[in-house]
C-alpha cells in the first residue's frame, strides 16, 4: 500500500493538482501541461517494458526499491523552475516509478495468496493510491502560497517517508509468479489478450482529461480560485480511494471480474458525459470522484483479470504488457489533448475524445473472455 501511495498517489498525481499553480507562476502553459504529461506516460511505458524483465532478473522487491528512489529524485528535482525540458525530464523519471509501483506492487501483494483472496488483496493495495491523492490534494494549498516549488518539496518529503517505511515490505526475497495449489493457467488464445491490450489502450485515453486536466479545467474554464482548484483532486482522490475495493473487490466477487471491468467502462463514460453536458461546478467536481473510482476499478480489475486469463506463471509478463498499453494510451491522450488546447479547440474537445474511446473500449472488452465464461452468468464466476 505504501509503494502504491508513493508511486501513484504522490509521484504520479502530484503533478495534476500543481498544474494551476505552475500556470499562475508561468512555469508552463496549458498546452505544455499536456506535453509534459506525455513525457510522464512515455516514462511509464519505458518502465513497463523493462520492469518485468528486471523483476525476473533481480527480483520484484529490488526493482520496487529502485523505482521508489527514482521517484524521490524526480519529485525533488521538479521543485526547480529550469524550463519545459527540465520538468518534462522529471516527469519522465516519475513515470518510471509509477510503472514499478503499478506493475510490481500488486504482483508482490498476491504472491503466496490463495486464489479466492487475490481480488481482495489487490483492492487493498490500490487503496494506497487513493490515500495519497486525497491527502496530498488537501495539504498542497498550504505549501504553494509562494509558488509550486513548496508543493514539490512537500511531496518529496512524503515520498521519502513512504520509501523508508515500505523498505522492509519490498523484500527482494519475496518470490512471484509461482502457482499455488489449485491454480490453473487458462489456455486463452493470444488474440484475446491483444484485444484486451487494445481495450486497455482506449480506456487509458478516456481517463486522461480528468486525470491530468481536471484542476486546470476548473481553474481556467470555470474560473475558480487556485486553492479550490488544487483541492479538486482531493475529491477525485476520494473516488480513487474506494474504487479498487468496490470494483476490484466487492463487485468482482459478486458479478465476476469480467463484468466488474465492463462496469468500470460505463462508470468512466458517465463521468465524462457529466462534464460534456453541464458546466455546473459541483457536478463537474463530482464527476472527478466518479472517474477516480472507475480508474482504480479499471486498474484492479485489469490486473486480476490478467491473472485469470493467463495464470500466475505468466502474470508479471502479461500485466507488464497490458501496463505498456495503458501508458501508450495515456501518452496519446495527453499529447492529443495538449495539441487540441494549443490549436484552440479547448478543454471540452479532449472530453469528447475520451467519450469516444471509452465506448470503443467497452465494445472490445465484451470480447475478452475465457472459453468457459461464455456459459457463465454474472455472479457465478470467481
Amino acid at each position: 500500500m505504501l509503494v502504491m501511495l508513493a508511486g501513484i498517489g504522490l509521484v504520479r498525481y502530484a503533478y495534476s493538482p500543481l498544474i494551476p499553480s505552475m500556470l499562475n507562476s508561468e512555469w508552463i502553459t496549458a498546452a505544455q501541461a499536456g506535453y509534459i504529461g506525455t513525457f510522464n506516460f512515455i516514462g511509464n511505458m519505458v518502465g513497463a517494458i523493462f520492469c518485468s524483465m528486471l523483476a525476473r532478473r533481480f527480483t520484484a522487491g529490488w526493482v520496487c526499491r529502485i523505482a521508489m528512489l527514482i521517484g524521490l529524485l524526480s519529485v525533488a528535482a521538479s521543485a526547480f523552475d529550469l524550463g519545459f525540458m527540465w520538468l518534462a525530464s522529471c516527469r519522465f523519471l516519475a513515470g518510471l516509478t509509477a510503472a514499478g509501483a503499478m506493475i510490481l506492487a500488486p504482483v508482490l501483494a498476491v504472491s503466496g495468496v490463495k486464489q479466492s483472496n487475490r481480488s481482495t488483496y489487490i483492492g487493498y493495495v490500490f487503496i494506497g493510491a487513493g490515500a495519497g491523492v486525497v491527502g496530498l490534494s488537501l495539504m498542497l494549498p498550504l505549501f504553494i502560497t509562494d509558488g509550486p516549488a513548496g508543493g514539490w518539496w512537500f511531496t518529496a518529503a512524503l515520498v521519502l517517508a513512504c520509501t523508508i517505511l515500505s523498505w522492509a515490505g519490498t523484500s527482494p526475497r519475496i518470490s512471484t509468479d509461482h502457482p499455488m495449489a489449485g491454480d490453473t493457467d487458462a489456455a486463452v488464445p493470444g488474440r484475446t489478450m491483444w484485444i484486451f491490450f487494445l481495450a486497455y489502450v482506449l480506456v487509458a485515453i478516456g481517463i486522461v482529461p480528468h486525470s491530468i486536466y481536471l484542476s486546470a479545467y476548473v481553474h481556467q474554464a470555470l474560473h475558480q480560485p487556485l486553492g479550490f482548484s488544487t483541492m479538486v483532486y482531493a475529491i477525485y482522490g476520494g473516488g480513487v480511494l474506494v474504487g479498487g475495493p468496490i470494483f476490484g473487490g466487492v463487485l468482482a466477487r459478486l458479478i465476476s471480474t469480467r463484468f466488474a471491468q465492463l462496469m468500470t467502462c460505463v462508470t468512466s463514460l458517465v463521468a465524462v458525459l457529466i462534464v460534456l453536458t453541464t458546466s455546473s461546478l459541483w457536478f463537474v467536481v463530482a464527476s472527478g470522484a466518479i472517474l477516480g473510482a472507475a480508474q482504480m476499478g479499471i486498474a484492479t480489475c485489469a490486473t486480476h483479470r490478467t491473472l485469470e486469463l493467463v495464470g500466475p506463471s505468466n502474470h508479471t509478463k502479461w500485466w507488464g504488457r497490458i501496463t505498456i498499453g495503458f501508458n501508450i494510451g495515456q501518452a496519446i491522450g495527453a499529447f492529443g489533448m495538449g495539441l487540441m488546447i494549443h490549436i484552440g479547440w479547448g478543454y471540452l474537445a479532449g472530453f469528447w475524445m475520451a467519450a469516444a474511446c471509452l465506448v470503443l473500449s467497452f465494445v472490445l472488452t465484451l470480447f475478452v473472455r475465457r472459453p468457459r465464461e461464455s456459459s457463465i452468468e454474472p455472479g457465478t464466476a470467481s
